[in-house]
């Protein structure tokens, strides 16, 4: 049963004839009774009634007109689906991001993009940066949002944000009145923060220990909600991204800056090194500089 033949039984069962079928359908009487004969044998139903005045439907076959007019429906708007498709030229960009790029820009942006650009689809993976850049060398990606360091000679690239990282506790934590936090405030403090797995670790560790502290890291984790949760429980102190600091937090948290205001983190959109960018990269790239220009997020 397909198409073709739903079709062809719809004709008979309208003109109730084969010969007339046959003719608006530019067959052969054999090819239409043949049809007819194979979807009562695939049904095990007779669908009509020979007689010498012309061909009478069956019950089997009106039940069958009203579930073939419904498959023919569906038929055609799975072709113009599929025509539209073809028009539009629909195609995904593959997008890679260090971690909470895109909580940054935020589910609006992507609904403001599609509503510009509806004939590109946006397939964001999130991963720490060492496989991002992998992927990137390879051709598996179109774009990436990376932190630097940045290896220039490998990949070109925009400057797209920056953001600083603060302290989380419970607001009973003894730190928790302080205005500003120096990293040796922290000695003997249990941590939570990003973990090895992303380049901002070793970062930390060398920025921590120029400042006085030898961290003592309870809870490593790639989950800022998790670093929020052993804040609030007053388990941990967490080291977060002031956004999501804010996003996460309630009533029980204190957030505490620190004085090292060069403590941050700078995000840039990067592309493999002489890569020619398409028409719907470029796009793209566009349209997050001015995503970001119009929301002032950047400095």
């Amino acid at each position: 049963m397909n198409e073709r033949n739903l079709n062809c039984f719809i004709k008979v069962y309208q003109l109730g004839s084969l010969h007339r079928a046959a003719q608006d359908l530019y067959l052969s009487v054999q090819a239409v009774s043949r049809i007819i004969g194979k979807l009562e044998e695939e049904l095990g139903e007779t669908l009509f009634i020979r007689s010498t005045s012309g061909l009478f439907p069956t019950p089997a076959a009106d039940k069958l007109k009203e579930h073939a007019e419904i498959i023919l429906d569906q038929y055609g708007k799975i072709k113009q689906d599929l025509r539209h498709d073809e028009d539009e030229e629909v195609s995904t960009l593959r997008i890679a991001s260090t971690y909470a790029v895109l909580k940054y820009l935020s589910v609006d942006f992507i609904k403001s993009f599609y509503k510009e650009y509806p004939n590109i689809r946006l397939n964001f993976v999130e991963y720490p940066e060492y496989p991002i850049y992998e992927m990137l060398k390879k051709g598996q990606l179109n774009v990436a949002f990376l932190p630097l360091p940045i290896d220039v000679k490998l990949f070109d690239m925009v400057y797209c944000f920056s953001h600083h990282y603060c302290a989380v506790m419970n607001k009973k934590h003894p730190l928790a009145s302080k205005k500003v936090l120096e990293y040796k405030d922290l000695n003997g403090v249990p941590l939570a923060l990003k973990g090895h797995e992303y380049s901002i670790f070793s970062g930390n560790i060398n920025r921590f220990i120029k400042g006085g502290l030898t961290p003592n890291i309870l809870l490593e984790t790639s989950d800022d909600s998790i670093i929020m949760d052993a804040a609030k429980k007053d388990w941990c102190v967490g080291i977060t991204a002031d956004y999501l600091a804010k996003e996460y937090a309630d009533d029980q948290v204190a957030i505490i800056p620190f004085s090292d205001e060069t403590y941050a983190r700078t995000i840039f959109l990067a592309w493999k090194k002489g890569q020619k960018l398409s028409q719907k990269e470029k796009q793209f790239i566009n349209y997050v500089l001015k995503w970001l220009g119009q929301n002032n997020e950047i400095n």
